[in-house]
């Protein structure tokens, strides 16, 4: 059982005492009392709460503005409001203006009080599930690149498109969509104080503006990063369909493009976020087994994606190459590749070992650092055919050197 966690914002202390053992006696529900609004708003900030039971009449603030005030700042957490027992018209008037309910002090039992409050999170749940629904035609373009297998250049790729996309004016947000350590921070000197596993921590459907903006991190050319788990977070932890669908539907609503570093693996995560991509890009090499590997996870995708994805359409599919393959005749001209993955190839990126070297070592990636040599244009070229093509990317054709 999930515990829930509520805020209680009451100054008679023998109430809240009352409230808390009521509460917590189950094991339900884990209740953390303040006696001001001020500490209430302050305490809300730090994210990790589920639901409020707020009492109008604080000692810094009296009435329907206590609602007002707390629910203008925290719009996403649900409020269940508590009313005298001569304010009764107060109630029906906060639940108008978005609490969820109210109860009346007096009146107030262990039954009603829990049962109140759980019907009050399950129809919160179901508003924010119907408003998602209704906004996500509007929200970002997501787009996720996949390697065929480990070590094929994907976070390299997906951070040199993100930043290319932001010097084409949009904004955008490039996710480490990951269980464990990933290598986006190798290329950036960004040491992140938090990762994806902060927002794992929350409650399905509740990450809220301020949870969001404490864990991304500014990045180059004014993209913004969400770090995969960092190097000292060893424990495995995959986030589950409910949390990939919330953190990626969150970071959706604050920019135009949304760019997935996603694992290879097969696996719930990726079915969850490939559910909510506009397309999903296989990165891979030009040799056999990688090609091999690729083909395998992009059927994979076109069955997730041919049922559908939440924006109503199917998801788009296609390939970027990365030669670096030091042995040609070991390697697939483009067009088989194409044909074997049954799969327009967007891109082929020389792979450019000194210039990608540099960029490691100086910790600024290499669409900034030389972006006028041939893997900066194959890069800006990803971003501009993302940019263009609203349906199927389309092939390339000035790079299609086999």
């Amino acid at each position: 059982m999930q515990v829930i966690k509520l805020l209680q914002i009451e100054d008679n202390r023998l109430e809240s005492h009352q409230t808390k053992h009521w509460l917590t006696e189950s094991g339900e529900f884990q209740v953390e009392c303040v006696t001001l609004l001020a500490m209430g708003i302050a305490r809300l900030s730090q994210g990790d709460i589920d639901i409020v039971l707020l009492d109008l009449n604080l000692p810094d603030s009296q009435g329907e503005k206590t609602f007002d005030k707390l629910h203008a700042q925290f719009p996403e957490i649900p409020i269940v409001v508590l009313t005298g027992e001569y304010e009764e018209a107060i109630g029906p008037s906060t639940v108008a203006k978005g609490a969820q309910d109210y109860l009346i002090k007096k009146r107030v039992t262990r039954e009603a009080l829990q049962h109140v409050l759980r019907y009050a999170l399950a129809r919160h749940s179901a508003q924010q599930e119907k408003i998602r629904s209704l906004q996500l035609s509007d929200a970002g373009r997501v787009i996720g690149f996949i390697g065929a297998k480990g070590g094929t250049g994907t976070t390299t790729t997906a951070l040199n498109v993100a930043i290319a996309l932001a010097q084409q004016g949009k904004s955008v947000i490039l996710a480490e969509i990951r269980p464990s350590y990933g290598t986006l921070s190798l290329h950036l000197p960004q040491k992140p104080t938090h990762t994806i596993r902060t927002l794992m921590d929350r409650p399905k459907g509740h990450i809220s503006t301020h949870e969001l903006n404490a864990v991304l991190c500014k990045g180059p050319s004014g993209i913004w990063l969400l770090f995969g788990p960092k190097e000292n977070e060893v424990d495995f932890m995959e986030p589950t369909s409910e949390q990939t669908i919330s953190i990626i539907n969150s970071l959706s609503k604050k920019v135009e493009y949304i760019i997935l570093d996603l694992p290879p693996q097969p696996s719930p995560t990726l079915r969850a976020a490939i559910s909510l991509c506009h397309v999903a890009l296989i990165v891979t090499e030009r040799e056999p087994a990688s090609v091999h590997a690729g083909n395998v996870i992009l059927k994979q995708l076109q069955i997730w994606g041919n049922q559908g994805n939440l924006t109503g359409g199917v998801v788009q599919t296609g390939v970027i190459v990365v030669n670096r393959t030091i042995f040609p005749s070991y390697s697939f001209a483009l067009d088989e590749i194409q044909a074997q993955m049954e799969s327009d190839v967007l891109e082929l990126i020389p792979w450019g070992a000194a210039e990608n070297l540099r960029a490691l070592q100086e910790g600024v990636p290499v669409v900034l650092l030389q972006p006028d040599n041939d893997t900066s244009l194959s890069y800006i070229s990803i971003a501009k055919q993302l940019m263009q093509t609203a349906g199927t990317p389309q092939s390339i054709s000035a790079n299609q050197n086999g």
